[in-house]
């Protein structure tokens, strides 16, 4: 049976983390868009938490993630938050669930592939991420990176 359109949303997730070992490092914020198959967002607001953590926990970080998370204020945020891990997947789950959808797109596949086959030129006109490592703008720019990519490899400029 050959493939069918898919006009599904698609869910878009990112994490900012006390570090990048998933044993003892844990999820300090997390953001959720929902884009069309499109890649128009859904609403604009999508779904944000911050998620409590002790001064212990902050202290354990390492150097690079007590900088950054401290320089974008996300430390003191966690800080002074009172969410939960568990409140904070609840919601996000209940967020989902209005659009769910049981495929994934990953926008990081596309551009290793493009990355290895793409032509120069291409490479030269993606979009540039900013690098904030905040969960709201990394998704942000995923979906516009996901557009030039979509635009690029399989609909063309005009679409």
């Amino acid at each position: 049976m050959p493939e069918s359109r898919s006009t599904e949303p698609l869910v878009w997730i990112d994490c900012e983390m006390t570090g990048l070992d998933t044993s003892k490092d844990s999820i300090m914020s997390l953001a959720c868009f929902i884009t069309d198959f499109e890649l128009n967002v859904l609403d604009e607001n999508g779904y944000e938490a911050v998620i409590h953590h002790s001064q212990e926990q902050m202290d354990a970080m390492g150097d690079w993630c007590k900088d950054h998370h401290g320089a974008s204020g996300l430390t003191q945020a966690c800080l002074s938050s009172s969410m939960t891990a568990e409140q904070a997947a609840e919601e996000l789950l209940q967020y989902v669930q209005k659009y769910l959808h049981h495929r994934i797109l990953d926008v990081s596949a596309i551009k290793e592939a493009a990355r290895r086959w793409a032509p120069e030129d291409v490479l030269k006109r993606s979009p540039q991420k900013a690098g904030k490592h905040e969960a709201r703008a990394d998704i942000l720019e995923s979906i516009e990176e996901a557009r030039y990519y979509r635009t690029m490899f399989f609909t063309g400029p005009s679409a």
